[in-house]
């Protein structure tokens, strides 16, 4: 039975964003600005969409009792570097929205959120100096 991909589970903003499979990875193998911009596209939309305090690099954290030091940066290359990347994003997507509705990860979203603000308040109060901390951009996938 030969089956099919479908955005039935795909979240909301992915869904609507990419109706078909996005190349993550650059099968094609052709580095010209025409094949593989798109590629790079979607691979860079993927790694803006971890939290910043998720951005650890789950890869060598789950390899290293394999063995796996890291790579070499003359062992780099766009495929190998997006495969990396991609599995980075698996092993996220694993261990932090896998299993839960997107709705229980909004709440969770909420809820840091709400536990931050009251943090910073707190700080506030004491006359502590509150500095916004600066994150980099994330894209919610959910």
């Amino acid at each position: 039975e030969a089956q099919e991909w479908t955005t039935a589970e795909v979240f909301p903003k992915w869904k609507e964003r990419y109706p078909t499979p996005p190349d993550v990875i650059g099968m094609q193998r052709i580095y010209s600005k025409a094949v593989d911009g798109p590629c790079l596209r979607n691979n860079q939309a993927l790694v803006r969409s971890i939290p910043v305090d998720n951005k650890k690099s789950y890869l060598k954290e789950y390899m290293k009792p394999f063995g796996f030091t890291g790579y070499q940066v003359a062992e780099l290359t766009p495929n190998l570097t997006r495969r990396a990347q991609c599995t980075n994003w698996l092993l996220f997507y694993r261990d932090e929205l896998f299993g839960y509705t997107v709705e229980e990860l909004r709440e969770r979203r909420r809820l840091k959120q709400e536990k931050e603000d009251q943090e910073r308040q707190a700080r506030a109060e004491k006359g502590e100096e509150v500095k916004e901390e600066w994150k980099p951009p994330v894209k919610e996938v959910f």
